[in-house]
């Protein structure tokens, strides 16, 4: 599986690297999300992961970009230290796969989302 992570934090995207490549999955990575539809022509990518707020843009932003696109079927996940209540509300009308909260996420949790991933494609 190849993943695509846009993440502003250096150490979240190494975190997410470190348990993306232990699970034996290939990595790709952005610290900003305006380049979401080029890195998407020149990578087969089969999951995007990001957080709420990138350096240029928003999930919602990027989650919309995306909808808009032909790689509109590719699960977005979401890692974010934002409450349910506030995802929920502010991602109530975009579609995208699953979140996990930062404070949860581990190894365990990594791939049990990416196994959930994988009975959907």
């Amino acid at each position: 599986m190849r993943i695509l992570h846009f993440e502003y934090s250096d150490f979240f995207r190494r975190v997410v690297h470190d348990m993306t490549v232990r699970e034996g999955h290939d990595y790709i990575q952005s610290s900003t999300g305006k380049n979401l539809i080029s890195l998407l022509d020149r990578n087969e990518v089969d999951v995007i992961f990001t957080g709420m707020e990138l350096s240029d843009i928003t999930a919602e932003q990027l989650i919309d970009a995306l909808s808009k696109s032909s790689y509109s079927k590719i699960p977005v996940v979401i890692i974010t230290s934002s409450g349910v209540q506030d995802i929920t509300h502010r991602l109530k009308n975009l579609n995208f796969f699953d979140f996990i909260l930062k404070e949860n996420l581990n190894l365990d949790i990594f791939a049990k989302c990416l196994r959930k991933i994988k009975f959907t494609l």
